[in-house]
């Protein structure tokens, strides 16, 4: 590694072609990264629909696409190596710590595994119903405020391996059933790349922009990932922009805790008033 490079060195050749482009074009190193990422997520969306708002040139996607087959053979080598990895993390945390930005750094992936150990293994998934889901009924990992989605990729790692070593399932029946994996944040390229992540690792699941303390029931900008895998496996990875909320289990599973919480209100409401109406 080089002296002073504070980077990840497996993403170094992904920053020098970024730092490239911005050098080059004039771009500041979160516009070029957000059209990166928009630009890859077009790259598996299967409907074929234009990226809105898209203001790059034919030299810029050739510069993309270049980046983006530097990803792709990245991502291999260190998901071969470490089982699941986080590229676009460590690319933001260097492009970022270098170029200003918002100064986010996500949970180390060493730490995110061992807190997706000590909460998973052991746990026996044979009894559990699951939630329904767009890839129908599935066990479901969730983090909401997620990030990249490290938290969730290591849950879903673990969960894996427990479905085969511990409860015993073939590697037909654990791929069938593997689980479901719902992201949200609060941060427009956060989801991105969470959406890519999830993509990249075959997963079932869903990146949602939204604040889920304070609007848990409503999207800003959400993607349905890995439909083309369903329900025949093709080995294709997908990303699908959605707006609708019922489309999401976060959020459905939101709106009915909201709704409830109504009904309780409402019927506390009713019975107090029928108690100031006796006295």
């Amino acid at each position: 590694m080089a002296k002073g490079y504070l980077g990840n060195e497996a993403i170094r050749p992904m920053e020098t072609a970024m730092w490239k482009l911005c050098n080059k074009k004039g771009y500041d190193p979160h516009t070029a990264f957000t059209g990166l990422l928009d630009y890859i997520i077009g790259f598996f969306d299967t409907t074929g629909k234009a990226v809105e708002g898209w203001r790059f040139d034919k030299e810029d996607c050739r510069a993309f696409y270049e980046i983006m087959l530097t990803y792709f053979e990245v991502q291999r080598q260190q998901t071969a190596r470490l089982g699941w990895y986080d590229a676009f993390g460590d690319l933001y945390m260097s492009l970022h710590t270098k170029g200003g930005g918002k100064g986010q750094y996500f949970t180390p992936m060493n730490v995110a595994q061992v807190v997706a150990e000590v909460n998973l293994s052991g746990i026996d998934f044979n009894n559990k119903p699951g939630t329904m889901t767009p890839m129908g009924r599935r066990l479901t990992v969730n983090d909401p405020a997620a990030g990249s989605g490290r938290l969730a990729l290591a849950g879903y790692s673990v969960m894996l391996r427990v479905m085969q070593r511990e409860c015993g399932w073939d590697y037909y029946h654990t791929a069938a059933n593997r689980p479901y994996v719902s992201v949200e944040d609060l941060d427009y390229n956060c989801v991105k790349m969470a959406a890519i992540n999830l993509a990249m690792h075959g997963c079932y699941g869903e990146a949602v922009c939204h604040d889920s303390l304070c609007e848990p029931g409503e999207v800003r900008l959400g993607y349905i990932v890995g439909e083309a895998d369903w329900p025949f496996p093709t080995g294709i990875p997908s990303i699908r922009q959605e707006m609708d909320p019922m489309r999401f289990v976060c959020t459905r599973q939101w709106g009915m805790k909201q709704r409830q919480f109504e009904q309780l209100r409402e019927t506390k409401k009713a019975q107090e008033s029928k108690q100031l109406t006796i006295w």
